[in-house]
């Protein structure tokens, strides 16, 4: 979380606010890099790192600890977060799984934890049994960056023969509302899901709305063949965000969407979906553009979405897979909403630390 870079006086312990500090080692490191830059000044803190605590089974939801920082690097971090889990653990819980967004840092920590291609677990080294420890990226930045794919102009998605552009969706809205007599295709698309701003850019429910079932089986009546991989491409991706976000125990039967129900077994169909068809659905599309004569690599490249939202699905999707699997073989454990494994409270208390200032875009560290 971004801050605004200022200090504030603790009248209390008698000591300035706002400088960085990232724990008595990485504290170290930062002190010597910048000696050898010679540069002795002390660093304010222009940013917030935030470990928080949630349960699966229960609403506990606790910021566990707060670093203020500037430009923290994916060295930086793997001190702290192996810190929280040896703490965690030693207070007796039992940490599954670790979820982060996109950010170049958590992908640099990644990196640090195996050479695996795609990374989506490690032996947790501090619980007694060996248990295993998940990662994820966030599932609602995941559809968001996809979105934001999807509606670039630098990007030209492709697949098997056809292509997956954000223009078919862009024409179905006009022709929805040119055309209607009152009853739309597209009752929830409005203009603020087609004409994107930057802050809009960042809402996750625009691109829910606009990545469902409903924009896709409007594709699918135009009747159109050119739109009918951009619809494949739009209930891929509202099924694998249905999968990933269940809250409730009865959004699945209100809204008629299986893919909404919770997981109540190991064995869930979903799981055999994802694996089977959705992480195909991917490893297919790569290979076709791939496989495509007469294009650059960099061309090539723009047809697919971005490496670090490619590679952020298949770690989720794994780590989503081996999660369930292995939760329904504890003891008492009878069902599971995938919601509980993102970061929506980390983000709930972010915004709340920013209305207490109120300010839009950053806060004081106090």
């Amino acid at each position: 979380m971004f801050i605004r870079e200022d200090l504030v006086y603790d009248k209390t312990n008698d000591e300035l606010i706002g400088f960085t500090d990232l724990g008595d080692i990485n504290n170290h490191l930062v002190a010597y890099e910048k000696c050898l830059n010679e540069d002795t000044c002390p660093t304010v803190a222009n940013s917030m790192l935030v470990f928080m605590v949630c349960s699966f089974f229960t609403q506990m939801k606790y910021p566990y600890v707060q670093f203020p920082c500037a430009n923290v690097s994916g060295d930086l971090l793997f001190a702290p977060i192996w810190e929280a889990v040896f703490r965690l653990e030693r207070c007796g819980f039992k940490v599954l799984t670790i979820t982060f967004d996109g950010a170049a840092a958590n992908r640099r920590f990644l990196k640090l934890m195996g050479s695996e291609k795609v990374l989506f677990k490690v032996i947790n080294k501090y619980s007694l049994e060996k248990r295993p420890l998940f990662f994820f990226s966030d599932p609602p930045h995941l559809l968001k960056t996809t979105r934001n794919c999807l509606a670039s102009k630098a990007r030209h998605l492709w697949c098997n023969g056809s292509d997956i552009l954000f223009q078919h969706i862009t024409d179905m809205y006009y022709r929805d509302r040119e055309k209607s007599m009152g009853l739309l295709l597209l009752p929830k698309i409005k203009l603020e899901h087609i004409q994107l701003t930057p802050f809009s850019r960042m809402r996750v429910d625009l691109a829910a709305q606009l990545l469902s079932e409903t924009v896709a089986k409007a594709l699918v009546l135009s009747g159109d063949p050119a739109v009918q991989e951009t619809a494949k491409f739009v209930t891929m991706f509202d099924k694998f965000f249905d999968a990933l976000n269940v809250s409730n125990y009865t959004s699945g039967v209100n809204k008629r969407k299986v893919f909404q129900q919770p997981y109540r077994s190991g064995d869930d169909f979903r799981l055999k979906w994802l694996k089977e068809e959705f992480l195909v659905f991917l490893d297919t599309w790569e290979q076709s553009v791939q496989a495509r004569p007469g294009f650059s690599a960099s061309e090539k490249q723009k047809m697919l979405l971005s490496p670090q939202t490619l590679l952020g699905l298949r770690i989720t999707v794994n780590s989503f897979i081996g999660l369930v699997q292995y939760l329904f073989t504890l003891e008492g454990v009878e069902s599971f909403l995938s919601q509980r494994i993102g970061q929506d409270p980390l983000e709930k208390f972010f915004g709340c630390q920013r209305q207490r200032d109120h300010l839009c875009e950053a806060i004081v560290k106090k």
